[in-house]
């Protein structure tokens, strides 16, 4: 994007540095060239943009986005994916390897990154398969693959059970400093299930996964991470036993990150309800204890990111009875109204919920996006913070509607996004 813009009387959020003021933002050639007071409705520009006192921040950053592509287009493409996301205001995402094929080689990092170059509205980086196949079995070629583009290693939803073959792995990684993601469950407790273990599980009379799941296998992961010196990214853990975990291995010198799905700050057990589908997600929503948890580990910075966790999945392998049914959600358009919304109701503040979709994923995989900042990419979002709307899932961008807020009332909207100062979605 060439020329200059100016973007004025805008409640500039800027997470990293803790700004929250009036100003305004000077893009230039695609970059943020000034930003403050200063910025107004007299300042020279090509195009001026009256922001109208809403609040402008750095475009949000998802480091948990699946996409049907390749092999299952009909669940969702590149191109709708990312469509949804400038629709939510997330500006980059990363698209993880659970595709068919997986992309666990070279050849399918570059794929991805062509093909998102030809379609997508935002940026897409690839993450790769840290075992070829996702079979847990043989790692993949990390080196020539993070040399390929790929922005972390993760097993994605099928965790690595061998243990021998984990620890080979995160030696490999350590070597090349590359980060790696796993999702902590022991699939011998968790296969099968439906929501969480507990009392109201056993009153639906559906099978439940219980925490201990998720506390036996970050137990392990953390160990691994501690003595082969990689960077582990504790990928949406849902428990407040498990936070305690990380914090405690942190102080150890572990060098430990952790991501929250955000339909686990929102929710818990109860909002299953009446055997709804859409709310049969990997992790499970958890107890009301837990939820608060993980909301008060993101107000104290100890969660360093929140992600959509969108996992599109069509009507035919959502509408059956739940054990059934598939899981997963789409998230792409609701992961920054569900902060604004906890923040509406003053479970959190903003700027907190904000750093965790901007700067902290940011810092995680080293871009230099993700917060207001001369000579950053002017990807940002333009919202109204306290705008109420009813989420109906036929209005959403993704390809499929399998989404938990379907009937839910939030607040946040959406106005306008921008990549590298080009304007890739704007509300009516």
């Amino acid at each position: 994007m060439t020329g200059r813009t100016a973007i004025y009387n805008a409640r500039l959020l800027d997470p990293a540095s803790g700004r929250d003021e009036k100003g305004g933002i000077l893009i230039e050639n695609g970059l943020i060239a000034d930003l403050g007071i200063g910025i107004t409705k007299a300042s020279p520009a090509d195009l001026r943009i009256d922001a109208h006192g809403k609040a402008l921040a750095p475009g949000l950053i998802d480091l948990r986005v699946k996409t049907g592509e390749p092999g299952a287009e009909n669940k969702e493409t590149l191109e709708t994916a990312s469509e949804a996301a400038a629709a939510g205001g997330v500006t980059t995402f990363v698209v993880m390897p659970d595709t068919d094929p997986v992309i666990d080689s070279v050849a399918l990092v570059d794929f991805i990154k062509r093909r998102a170059d030809g379609v997508a509205k935002v940026k897409v980086h690839p993450a790769a398969g840290l075992t070829i196949g996702l079979d847990g079995q043989k790692m993949s070629e990390i080196g020539l693959i993070k040399e390929a583009g790929a922005v972390f290693f993760s097993n994605g939803d099928r965790p690595v059970e061998d243990a021998g073959v984990l620890r080979r792995a995160m030696q490999y990684a350590s070597s090349f400093d590359v980060l790696v993601a796993s999702r902590p469950d022991t699939p011998a407790l968790s296969k099968n299930t439906v929501m969480t273990a507990g009392a109201f599980a056993a009153r639906l009379g559906l099978r439940g996964a219980p925490p201990e799941a998720e506390w036996i296998a970050l137990e392990r992961d953390l160990m691994l991470a501690e003595t082969t010196g990689a960077r582990l990214l504790a990928d949406c853990i849902s428990t407040g036993r498990s936070l305690k975990a990380i914090e405690r291995a942190r102080k150890a010198g572990v060098k430990v990150a952790c991501s929250v799905a955000a339909y686990s700050l929102f929710f818990n057990e109860l909002d299953v309800g009446d055997y709804l589908t859409y709310c049969k997600v990997q992790p499970p929503f958890r107890a009301e204890a837990d939820r608060l948890a993980l909301i008060d580990g993101l107000k104290r910075g100890v969660v360093d990111a929140v992600v959509s966790a969108h996992d599109p999945q069509p009507p035919e392998d959502k509408r059956l009875p739940i054990a059934e049914a598939a899981y997963g959600a789409v998230g792409l358009e609701t992961l920054l109204p569900a902060l604004l919304s906890l923040a509406a109701r003053d479970e959190l503040p903003l700027l907190a919920a904000l750093k965790a979709v901007t700067s902290g994923p940011a810092d995680l995989l080293g871009l230099p996006q993700g917060r207001l900042k001369k000579g950053a990419p002017a990807d940002l979002v333009l919202f109204d913070a306290t705008a109420p709307w009813a989420c109906d899932r036929d209005d959403l961008s993704s390809r499929s509607k399998n989404s938990p807020f379907d009937g839910r009332k939030l607040e946040g909207k959406v106005l306008r996004t921008w990549v590298n100062g080009a304007t890739v979605f704007e509300r009516g």
